[in-house]
């Protein structure tokens, strides 16, 4: 894991390398701030019809999204590169012109986009996972991701890591609801799908996005049974496990669909497709984007175990440094809520919790972390205190 965010860090610092002399620009649009608003407005997203699935290369100089046909259910994806400082026209993406395919995602490396396709003879609704590979700057014949990524039900929303493990969904349950999945590469082949426990639910899950350094999860599920999707986030700590997925801010979240994230490689913009729907169905679908500030929130990192102390006893503990982590911050504040407790006292600089508990019993300590753009998270660990 260590290794992976270290190759993360390389690749960003490259990039950076190059900003003296490349302009990175999201289709010379106007950066968003905190509040969603509409990605190239009549250009990318166009009244009334229905784009999705926004992806751009590492280097942001090339981007493909998706255009859904209501009618028939197919899909094209459009894309345009940066030559000379200027974007090039909108269009089919050729390689892919004369197929009915969904939901671009340019993996880290720049050179392969994962999409979906709709299955031969079949409802364009039902779709494999399919790769593209570029080599020596030209694109290569498509390729079926096989089975057991690729099944006999619908598999879509494909995203890739940086050890180019692939998250995706699928509907392959049975119930008719779609959770999601990852399978890791190994010896040159994905032989093992592993359903992802920890964040799947009762509620469909899909339209996955996977940090390339597996840091974090953003997707979309139905946050009740009344609304449609709403955009999740989840963290991973310092032993692997998946913290218990969070609704996003409720200025990106709204009554209206929220689904396809994708996050910029330098974590600061969040793009995602807005889907609005009447009673006849749906009625317009545009891609939105927004800066970060208000997505990324300290998370739980380095859990505490603390083991019960004696009463009377001064005890002192050690906090962790990485107790809480952050996306986009390096300096948290950590606090703790004192609250009634006059016999612990916590000193945030040497992150060292000092206890000479009085009475006998259990109590439940509240920590804080605050980023520099005042978003806090709590933790609540438990003290038991024995004669």
């Amino acid at each position: 894991m260590r290794k992976i965010i270290l190759l993360f860090i390389i690749i960003i610092g490259l990039i950076s390398c190059k900003k003296n002399t490349v302009i990175v620009d999201y289709f010379a649009q106007t950066e968003p701030e905190n509040t969603p608003i509409v990605f190239a407005e009549d250009i990318i997203s166009v009244k009334g019809r229905f784009e999705h699935g926004i992806s751009f290369t590492p280097d942001s100089r090339e981007l493909a999204f998706g255009i859904f046909n209501k009618e028939d259910f197919s899909g094209n994806i459009y894309y345009s590169k940066k030559s000379d400082n200027k974007w090039t026209t909108l269009k089919k993406f050729e390689p892919l012109q004369n197929e009915s395919v969904y939901l671009p995602y340019f993996a880290p490396n720049g050179n392969s986009l994962l999409y979906a396709q709709s299955k031969p003879d079949t409802n364009s609704y039902f779709t494999d996972i399919w790769m593209l590979k570029r080599i020596n700057d030209l694109w290569a014949q498509p390729v079926k991701i096989g089975s057991p990524i690729s099944s006999l039900s619908r598999e879509s929303t494909a995203c890739m890591t940086l050890n180019n493990t692939i998250y995706f969904s699928s509907n392959r349950d049975g119930n008719g609801l779609a959770d999601l999945y990852c399978s890791s590469l190994e010896n040159g082949a994905y032989k093992n799908v592993e359903r992802i426990d920890s964040i799947c639910s009762v509620r469909d899950e899909e339209s996955i996005f996977i940090a390339p350094d597996e840091r974090y999860i953003i997707f979309s599920r139905y946050a009740t049974n009344d609304n449609g999707p709403d955009l999740f986030i989840s963290y991973r700590d310092f032993n692997g496990n998946w913290n218990p997925p969070t609704l996003l801010d409720s200025t990106i979240n709204t009554a209206d669909w929220e689904r396809r994230p994708f996050v910029s490689i330098d974590n600061k913009f969040l793009f995602f497709t807005r889907q609005f729907f009447d009673n006849k169905g749906l009625t317009e679908s545009d891609i939105y984007w927004v800066n970060t500030q208000k997505v990324f929130k300290p998370f739980l990192f380095n859990p505490i175990t603390v083991k019960p102390i004696k009463l009377e006893k001064e005890t002192e503990l050690s906090i962790p440094i990485e107790y809480f982590s952050d996306i986009d911050s390096k300096d948290l504040k950590i606090n703790l809520k004192q609250g009634k407790f006059d016999w612990i006292k916590f000193d945030n600089e040497k992150m060292t919790l000092t206890m000479q508990p009085n009475k006998v019993g259990e109590f439940d300590l509240i920590f804080t972390a605050i980023d520099e753009f005042s978003n806090e998270t709590e933790n609540k660990i438990k003290i038991i205190v024995e004669k």
